[in-house]
Parts: structure tokens; C-alpha cells; sequence
């Protein structure tokens, strides 16, 4: 990657705007947009699609490393990721950042901001189009209101691959939120990579994610296991544990009816039913390929039915 004085400024004035999400997300799938008919099918050209990489860390593996930051060496605590169903491997730093499983994606959000609305985090996901015409089409949306390039780069595990920067809104001025985006080619499709950050953030947490991307390396991408009943009951269990402190204890004291057990359970769902020591029933509808699960909860003799929550997870966040 080119290392001089105009892409250091171009890092600090990249942007993101999207009103109306319950946090910004500025990349959209490329994939609906107008390509030529067959093409999200079609293999990228073995010249243009990355190797696959694997770097023999084991998922969860956790480590030290050595990154630069503000002009200076500084030890960072790294975790290993290996993403299946999205298709890479990545390294981020587990004490500054809190990992998000999705389907098709990982996100890495700064540990100091509010979950729901984070301004600093990092996502990767995996999108079925190819990557020039996925760059093309995210570039042009980002053009509409921002200065853009995209340009050819590379980041050093992922190889050769196309950047999008966005130096500043359209009329001139610095932007409050900044963004990079990756778009790396794969024989299935590509990688998006896309940085978030605040330009306060941009020596820090702009480097973070900067030093992240340059350990991400395509792999091959494989549906996750479905969840079995004895996953779904022992990852609720750890969800419930890590969220109250203090119900371990509880339990082992053998005051309080409380308990688990799987509910109902069918080829596509499980539902698990933790019975707390309020005596609210509280039941987590999980789906067994995704591991994304909704909770409703049921207090006998106060609400009249089971009754939805703003509450969520991935359970397979909490798998041991």
C-alpha cells in the first residue's frame, strides 16, 4: 500500500452517513444491483481472485502482537477469528473491541460506545457479486454525496484488492465520520471490509483497524453446523450466566426454582425456556443455522401471554 502524505490524509477524512439505521451502515449489498444476469454466479477470473489463505491459528486463539500507533510500538492483545460462513480469518484486539457474530458477517465494535449505536467499529462480511462491479456500485453510491477514489491497493494476507475512500463531503469540509472500504476478490464472490471512525478516532482507532485489516486473509467459505439442543441449552445458559453475575451462585445454593430446558425444537428452531428465580418464564426462539435468537417473556399471574422483548443474541457467541 502506498505510505505517503496524500493517503494519510485521505485516511483522515474518509465518511459515512445513514440516517435512520439503529447504527450506520453506509455499504449495502451490492448484490441486488444492476449487474449483468448471471454474474453473482459466475467465478471471478482465477487472475483477479485471492488465494486462500489459512494461517493454521485455531478460532479463538488469543495472542500477542506489535502494531504502530501514533509513531510508536504498542503491545495489543489479539484473538484469532476464522469466520466460515462469511469466509476469512482475522485477528482484532479482543480488550478494546466487542465481537458480533452475524450470518454473513463479523462485526468489531469499540467497547466504549453504545452497542446499539456504535461510531468505531469494523465490519467484514462476504457478498455474492463480483468485486469490481460490487466496488463500482458502492462507489457510486458513496459519489453521490461525498468526494471518492477507488483505487487499487493491497493489504498484506489478502493480497491485491480495491479501496474506496471518501475524502470529504461534496462542497468541501472535513467529515465528522470516516470510512475505508476493502473490496477484495474471492472465486465465490468477495470480501467487503469496511472501517468506521470518527475523525477524532482516526490515530486510534483508525489505526487499529487499519493494523486488523492487514491480518485478514481470504478462506473457503462452508455453511456452520446446524445447532444441536445440547448447544442451544448450554449456550443460553452461558448467555444467562455472563449477563447476571450473580446466578451461578443462586443456583449452586439451591434457593430458587430456577432452571433450563428445551421448550420445543423442530429441524429449523429450538426453544430454550429459563425459568428465573423472579418466576418469570423467559424463552429464547434460536435459529439453528444462524444461531440468531429472539426472547419473549411470560410472568404467571401478571402479564396475560408471552410477550416479545428488545432483547437478542447469536448464541453461537456463547458455544464453549
Amino acid at each position: 500500500m502506498k505510505r505517503n502524505f496524500l493517503t494519510l490524509l485521505l485516511s483522515l477524512t474518509l465518511t459515512l452517513s445513514l440516517a435512520g439505521c439503529a447504527f450506520s451502515r453506509p455499504v449495502q449489498s451490492a448484490a441486488p444491483t444492476a449487474e449483468p444476469a448471471g454474474s453473482a454466479e459466475e467465478p471471478a477470473d482465477s487472475e483477479t481472485a485471492n488465494v486462500v489463505v489459512e494461517t493454521g491459528r485455531q478460532n479463538g486463539e488469543r495472542f500477542e502482537s506489535v502494531i504502530q500507533l501514533e509513531g510508536m510500538e504498542e503491545t495489543v492483545q489479539y484473538e484469532h477469528v476464522v469466520s466460515r460462513a462469511a469466509g476469512f480469518e482475522i485477528d482484532y484486539e479482543y480488550e478494546n473491541l466487542v465481537r458480533r457474530s452475524e450470518a454473513d458477517r463479523e462485526l468489531f465494535l469499540s467497547a466504549w460506545d453504545d452497542p446499539a449505536q456504535p461510531v468505531n467499529y469494523l465490519e467484514v462480511r462476504y457478498d455474492t457479486g463480483n468485486a469490481e462491479l460490487v466496488a463500482s456500485a458502492l462507489n457510486a453510491g458513496l459519489a453521490a454525496s461525498y468526494d471518492t477514489t477507488l483505487e487499487e491497493t493491497d493489504l498484506d494476507r489478502a493480497g491485491r484488492c480495491l479501496c474506496i475512500e471518501a475524502s470529504q463531503v461534496k462542497g468541501g469540509g472535513l467529515a465528522n465520520q470516516l470510512q475505508r472500504v476493502y473490496i477484495i476478490p474471492a472465486s465465490d464472490g468477495c470480501r467487503i471490509a469496511t472501517a468506521h471512525y470518527s475523525l477524532e478516532a482516526a490515530e486510534g482507532f483508525g489505526r487499529r483497524f487499519q493494523s486488523m485489516l492487514h491480518t485478514l486473509s481470504v478462506i473457503e467459505r462452508s455453511a456452520p453446523a446446524l445447532l444441536s439442543n445440547e448447544q442451544a441449552l448450554a449456550a443460553i445458559k452461558a448467555y444467562c450466566y455472563r449477563s447476571n453475575p450473580d446466578l451461578e451462585a443462586m443456583v449452586n445454593a439451591g434457593e430458587y426454582p430456577i432452571f433450563w430446558e428445551i421448550a420445543a425444537a423442530d429441524e429449523q428452531q429450538v426453544v430454550v425456556l429459563f425459568r428465573s428465580y423472579t418466576g418469570a418464564e423467559v424463552r429464547y426462539y434460536i435459529d439453528r443455522a444462524s444461531g440468531e435468537a429472539y426472547v419473549t417473556e411470560f410472568v404467571p399471574g401478571i402479564t396475560p401471554e408471552e410477550q416479545r422483548t428488545e432483547e437478542s443474541l447469536n448464541v453461537r457467541d456463547y458455544l464453549g
